[in-house]
């Protein structure tokens, strides 16, 4: 028939090898453009934009999530005013500082939230003040409430003890407010000298918790009338030398002035002199007697 058909059949091991035969470059070239139009003719490069999108908004989200979740800040601060001078400030029952001399106190780093504050001094009942801050609230200065406490039934104001400087502030605030309105000087005095300024050994700085008492003293002394002179004296009892005793005396009668000047007592008011040991009022030998002893006393110069 002028033709030769050969025919032959392979193994099947060798047949299926035949037949995975790889695409040639052409064959591959016709497979991708097919894909092409399955998909509907949407080139790769957009897919390849559209997956470098995908990473981008991808990492904002994760960023968002940090920020929001570690590094956003979640604490905040709120000023304490109002506050008796030499206050415990607190924060949910723990102790944030102490109100400076103008009876503020700025708390930093609070726990995002709402947190009560409390304002303790012994002689001063404060009402209890809740604030709500972080996540971007700011909130206003805290205003606190106070009131002074009066004596308390059973304490004997013309007998105090040592470690009874908190009873002493409460009889001196009782006697001020019996004064008159014009005041005699001389009941000024006694009223003063009340007050116990107990400064630790060795030491003439004034405790933070008379700061009030010494703020109310200012209140009343610089109603006096212009004339009128008085002297702040220091005294110690006779525990070191007669030298150290002396210039400890000045220091601490001058620590006192300055701090009634500063609340508002006119400086030409005031005159200060250190007694040192030399006017003891009571006997050095006890512990009363020298608790008696270390004190600052007023007296009237002049009227």
């Amino acid at each position: 028939y002028d033709k030769t058909t050969p025919y032959f059949k392979l193994p099947e091991a060798e047949r299926q090898k035949y037949q995975n035969i790889p695409p040639t470059p052409v064959e591959q070239a016709e497979q991708e453009k097919k894909e092409q139009a399955d998909q509907g003719g949407i080139p790769g490069w957009v897919w390849a934009v559209a997956g470098l999108m995908s990473m981008f908004f991808f990492a904002i989200a994760v960023l968002l999530v940090v920020y929001f979740f570690v590094l956003r800040p979640t604490s905040f601060e709120v000023t304490v005013v109002n506050a008796p001078p030499g206050s415990d400030i607190q924060v949910d029952g723990s102790s944030w500082g102490v109100s400076d001399e103008d009876g503020a106190r700025k708390l930093l780093n609070l726990k995002s939230g709402r947190r009560t504050i409390t304002v303790n001094h012994p002689n001063y009942t404060c009402l209890p003040r809740e604030v709500t801050g972080g996540n971007g609230v700011i909130p206003e200065p805290v205003r606190v409430q106070c009131k002074e406490k009066p004596v308390q039934p059973g304490e004997d104001c013309s007998n105090i003890g040592v470690g009874e400087e908190d009873k002493a502030e409460r009889c001196f605030n009782s006697a001020l407010a019996g004064l008159g309105d014009p005041f005699n000087v001389d009941d000024l005095v006694r009223a003063l000298n009340i007050l116990i300024v107990n400064f630790k050994s060795g030491s003439y700085e004034i405790p933070a918790v008379r700061l009030a008492a010494i703020q109310k003293a200012a209140s009343y002394i610089k109603r006096v009338p212009p004339q009128v002179v008085l002297e702040v004296g220091g005294h110690t009892d006779t525990d070191g030398s007669d030298a150290s005793n002396q210039t400890l005396s000045e220091n601490r009668a001058k620590a006192v002035k300055d701090k009634l000047v500063q609340f508002g007592a006119r400086p030409e008011t005031l005159q200060t002199r250190g007694y040192g040991e030399t006017r003891p009022k009571a006997d050095n030998t006890t512990d009363l007697g020298k608790f008696h002893n270390r004190r600052i006393e007023y007296s009237v110069v002049r009227k």
